[in-house]
This record gives C-alpha cells, sequence and structure tokens, in this order.
C-alpha cells in the first residue's frame, strides 16, 4: 500500500500555513490541525534550508571562475533561488603618507626621526665619520695652541673627508639622506635608494655622472638645491676616488 503523499510546492505550504494561521488567530484549530501545520511548516523549513546551501555553492563556485570562463552561462535550475552576484570587499588601498623631511645638514634645525631609523642609521655610519669625529675632538684641547701645533690633526680631517667611499649608502648620514631625498629625489625615498644602489655599481665617475644628469636632475620638479647638489655630486666623485 502506497504511503508516498502528493507532491506539494512551496506556495501550497506557504498557503496551508497561512490558512491554519487564520484558524489559530480565530481559536478554530484543533490538535489534529496544529500537528499538520507543524508538518508543514518543517517541510517548508527544510527546503528553505536546502535552498540556501545552493545559494551559497553557487556563490562560492561564481567567485573562483577564472575571468575567461565567466562568458559560458550553466544551466538555469528551476529550483534555486535567484541570488545577487557576491562582490567580494575591495582591500583598502594604502595612500602614501606624505614625507616632512628637512632639507638641512645637522647644523640646521633638528627633526624627530623614529627609533628603527635612528639604528639604521648608526648602524651605516661609516668608520671615516668616526674618524672625522675623533679627529675633531683631538683639535679642539689644542686650539690655544700655535697654527703650526694645529696643522696635524686638520690636515688628518681634509684627507678623511676625501678619502675614497667603498659604499654610497653606508657613507651618506642620516640627515644628509632626508637633505637629498627632499632636494634631489622630489620627496622619494624609494627613487633614492634605487639611485645610490645604481650609483654603487657604475663603473667608473663618467657613467655615475652621466646617471645623475639623465635620472636625478632631469626628473626633479623644481631646480636643485645648489648646495645639496654639490654635497651629493662630491660623495659620487669619492665612490670612484
Amino acid at each position: 500500500m502506497p504511503t508516498d503523499k502528493a507532491f506539494r510546492t512551496m506556495n501550497d505550504l506557504v498557503n496551508a500555513l497561512a490558512k491554519a494561521e487564520t484558524a489559530l488567530a480565530a481559536g478554530a484549530l484543533d490538535l489534529g490541525g496544529l500537528e499538520i501545520a507543524c508538518a508543514d511548516a518543517r517541510d517548508l523549513y527544510e527546503r528553505l534550508v536546502i535552498l540556501r546551501h545552493k545559494a551559497r555553492e553557487a556563490a562560492v563556485q561564481a567567485a573562483h571562475i577564472p575571468p575567461h570562463r565567466t562568458a559560458a552561462a550553466a544551466p538555469p535550475d528551476h529550483t534555486a533561488v535567484a541570488t545577487p552576484p557576491v562582490t567580494p570587499p575591495a582591500a583598502p588601498v594604502a595612500e602614501p603618507s606624505p614625507m616632512r623631511l628637512d632639507t638641512r645638514p645637522p647644523e640646521a634645525a633638528p627633526r624627530q626621526v623614529s627609533l628603527i631609523e635612528a639604528i639604521e642609521a648608526s648602524e651605516k655610519l661609516p668608520e671615516v665619520t668616526t674618524a672625522l669625529q675623533e679627529a675633531a675632538k683631538a683639535r679642539e684641547p689644542q686650539q690655544t695652541v700655535s697654527t703650526s701645533a694645529a696643522q696635524g690633526p686638520s690636515t688628518l680631517a681634509e684627507k678623511l673627508e676625501k678619502a675614497s667611499i667603498p659604499d654610497l649608502a653606508k657613507a651618506i648620514s642620516l640627515s644628509h639622506k632626508f637633505w637629498f631625498v627632499a632636494e634631489l629625489f622630489n620627496g622619494d625615498r624609494i627613487t633614492y635608494d634605487k639611485a645610490i644602489d645604481r650609483l654603487n655599481a657604475m663603473g667608473g665617475l663618467a657613467g655615475a655622472e652621466a646617471y645623475i644628469q639623465a635620472e636625478v636632475l632631469a626628473k626633479l620638479n623644481k631646480p636643485a638645491d645648489p648646495e645639496a647638489l654639490a654635497t651629493f655630486h662630491e660623495l659620487v666623485k669619492r665612490r670612484y676616488a
């Protein structure tokens, strides 16, 4: 003896539940009617859960379909509920923060720097700078002595200031780096770092000077500061001295 119920559409279930709710409000729904309403509500709930699961699967598949395959439409599914396309949230684009730099060496107004920059700068200070500081300290107590006695440290300092530089990145102090970035590289530290790497790898002074003209001065938004340019050019010449 067959026990299968006749198939009832979701619209039939909704109408049956609406009638049961009307009878319930009028006080005319008995125990048997409540059981039938519960069964109809359970059936409708299960179908909605299945439709929700299918809608989620369709959304996940649509997010992973390659662009060149989106033109081929899938066959229509009459049992599925149409859902709007899921658009993944766009990743926030980090805007470059404006750089506020001192454009003068240490004798000008001081500027606060981060602890990380200060540590990196201290690790990159060349031995030449240390020798210059020692020479300056050795010269201070002898300022009252005769000029001939002070010629020794002064001459040593001048020699150290003109000594060859093996690496521009290590020879340029933090304050001069800020100065050069602001005055010669339009405030762009990435462009400055790339330029220093290229200048370090040049075969000679002629190639380095040509690079400065074509890739640094020609791309400036404003005329170069003469003092900054002269200091930068002197460091480059010492790199190939």
